[in-house]
């Protein structure tokens, strides 16, 4: 067991989905998408050159979705990379402006490009997603997009997450996703970026050799991308797992969910909304409960609305994370110098956490539901494979308590068959910290797999 995880947790003051369930429109509008038929800004119709994989690559020109890209004015400083800064209209904004906030609707990045390309004729470039919490850019660049560059001529396009950095809106928090549904419109529209990134890259630019990757969260959204993604790119995911359903249900994160407040939604007028997106009837959501506790719960359950205030309202704004190495852990003069920085404030914040520490408890049958709608948008069976699997490297930390890999769940390389699974020891949060380098060895070693895939396809035809 990790003893940072937990520590970790305890110290996190932010909360998720303090808002509810979110609009039942959102949900259907990603189903909709994803079922590969997106609907015409004007109304009239599915898109042209519809592809039968979900999230379908939509044939949106740069000049549709205003992609402008400027170099960074301190290029020369650089001997080993040269960095761009862009942004773009998020497909999703184009086809449904109403699906996200104002803040969200340019998706914004960064390139970072190796001065010196190891092969001119197979450049390398992968994109970077993001994990909970991480706003902005500094990390990725330093620990994964310039290592990259300047050791393995791979570039990097390290893309900002809706609700995050710039993107996030005026009204949350921190990393505070205010909605369930919030959190199924950011993996919606990343998705869609990282499809039209790609397509960028490898029809305007000419890259022939494209990935995707990420940690935790970002690690779970760059599967999807992959998996929906027609053309064959390397992809690693490291420290997620085949769904994302148990991490924000029942795994260590959970207790920072506002159960009170899904909990009241439930029992007024959520419970059809919500079976219907999951498409389970009333028995097979009390044989879940069965097989899950132990005994059947009625599907419209007896809930009953809290009068007992959030535990969190008082101190809602505040987020705090603190990080050290586990025992016989070193941290290189980059890496402290980044966990000092997670550390301040601790003291100003000390007197708030025992009340913190108090129990927002879900009730069992809100959990499932939680539970079922998640996994309904974000378990990896629910989609196609990656066109080349074996360009596919899973990276797990062995005592994860924040990406659980319960028995009840499919493990990635059964549904992956292809992939390879790579495990490292520790936790989430130091393995977040510590693997940079085992991340970046998964990376140059999905490229290399990836290029053998297409040049056996090449020999063949």
């Amino acid at each position: 067991m990790s003893l940072l995880d937990k520590v970790v947790k305890r110290l996190i003051i932010t909360n998720f989905f303090g808002g509810g369930w979110g609009d039942p429109e959102h949900f259907t509008r990603i189903l909709n998408i994803r079922s590969g038929y997106a609907p015409s800004p004007s109304g009239s119709g599915v898109l042209p050159g519809a592809h039968p994989r979900p999230f379908q690559s939509i044939p949106l020109s740069p000049d549709t979705l205003e992609l402008r890209v400027v170099a960074d004015r301190n290029n020369s400083k650089s001997k080993h990379y040269n960095t761009y800064h862009g942004s773009f209209l998020s497909p999703l904004a184009y086809l449904h402006p109403e699906s996200l906030p104002e803040e969200s609707v340019r998706c914004n990045f960064v390139m970072i490009l190796p001065k010196q390309w190891r092969d001119e004729a197979r450049k390398r470039v992968c994109l970077q997603y993001a994990a909970t919490g991480d706003h902005g850019y500094w990390r990725r660049a330093r620990f994964i997009g310039q290592p990259l560059a300047k050791e393995s001529g791979i570039g990097s396009v390290i893309v900002e997450n809706p609700f995050y950095g710039s993107r996030k809106p005026k009204h949350q928090v921190r990393s505070g996703i205010r909605y369930v549904s919030d959190l199924f419109t950011m993996g919606c529209a990343l998705v869609l970026e990282g499809h039209f990134i790609m397509d960028w890259l490898r029809e305007e630019e000419g890259y022939t050799r494209l990935g995707i990757s990420g940690v935790s969260l970002g690690g779970h959204n760059a599967s999807l991308a992959a998996a929906a993604y027609p053309k064959p790119i390397a992809v690693v995911p490291c420290l997620s797992w085949s769904t994302a359903a148990h991490t924000f249900s029942e795994g260590i994160i959970s207790s920072k969910n506002m159960w009170r407040v899904l909990r009241e939604q439930l029992c007024e007028d959520k419970i059809e909304e919500i079976k219907s997106l999951i498409r389970k009837t009333d028995q097979d959501i009390e044989e879940v409960c069965r097989r899950k506790y132990g005994h059947v719960i009625p599907a419209h359950g007896a809930l009953t609305p809290s009068s007992s205030p959030s535990p969190y309202s008082h101190v809602d704004g505040k987020e705090l994370v603190v990080a050290m190495p586990p025992a016989g852990g070193r941290f290189s003069l980059s890496e402290l110098k980044y966990v000092s920085r997670l550390s301040t404030g601790l003291e100003s914040l000390t007197s708030s956490i025992g009340e913190l520490r108090r129990k927002n408890s879900p009730d069992n049958l809100t959990t499932v539901y939680l539970r079922l709608l998640l996994d309904e948008f974000s378990n990896l069976n629910n989609y196609p494979v990656p066109v080349c699997e074996r360009a596919a490297i899973v990276v797990v930390a062995e005592d994860d308590l924040y990406v659980t890999r319960p028995s009840d769940v499919p493990a990635i390389g059964d549904i992956w068959r292809g992939c390879e699974v790579r495990r490292v020891r520790g936790g989430h949060v130091s393995s977040f910290i510590l693997h940079n380098a085992t991340f970046r060895r998964a990376i140059v070693d999905a490229f290399d797999n990836l290029d053998r895939f297409i040049e056996a396809g090449v020999a063949a035809g």
